[in-house]
């Protein structure tokens, strides 16, 4: 069975993506050289492989250790074609925003439940904002990796 896409389509994808990202700069030549440095947006995805214990004197939980799954650029942007909804947990309502991001197709192996970490963007208020992963989106001719995050800010204002 032929494939749908071939690798030189696949590739000139994968490179659109990078230029999207801004992460290429132009050189003499016409063609592009790889500049994470002008990447639009940096982020980081970590797990938890640690939760932390118990620490009795204090009565929290230590600090959970991480492992960081992948560090680079990646476009961040929100869900608009659902509204967004409002969960009841503990007694309180707390809004729920679900953002789509995209990053490189190699960019690790990402889990629902890590942690995605926006280091730098032009955006001061998406700037340093964590986010849960909620789903990792796969496809058979893969030239990006498409992942769904749920923030679940309470200091967002209900009446926006």
């Amino acid at each position: 069975m032929a494939n749908i896409l071939d690798t030189l389509e696949l590739d000139g994808i994968r490179e659109d993506f990078l230029e999207l990202l801004g992460i290429y700069e132009e050189g003499d030549d016409g063609g592009g050289s790889p500049s994470i440095a002008r990447a639009k947006t940096l982020v980081s995805i970590s797990r938890i492989t640690n939760p932390g214990t118990f620490n009795e004197s204090t009565g929290v939980f230590d600090t959970p250790t991480t492992s960081v799954i992948y560090t680079g650029p990646a476009h961040v942007s929100p869900v608009t074609y659902r509204r967004d909804r409002q969960e009841i947990g503990g007694g309180e309502a707390v809004r729920i925003r679900q953002y789509r991001a995209i990053v490189p197709w190699n960019s690790g192996d990402i889990h629902l439940g890590d942690i995605f970490l926006v280091n730098f963007t032009e955006d001061p208020e998406l700037d340093g904002r964590s986010f849960d992963v909620s789903d990792v989106l796969y496809e058979s001719e893969l030239a990006v990796r498409r992942i769904t995050l749920t923030d679940t800010a309470k200091d967002i204002d209900p009446n926006c």
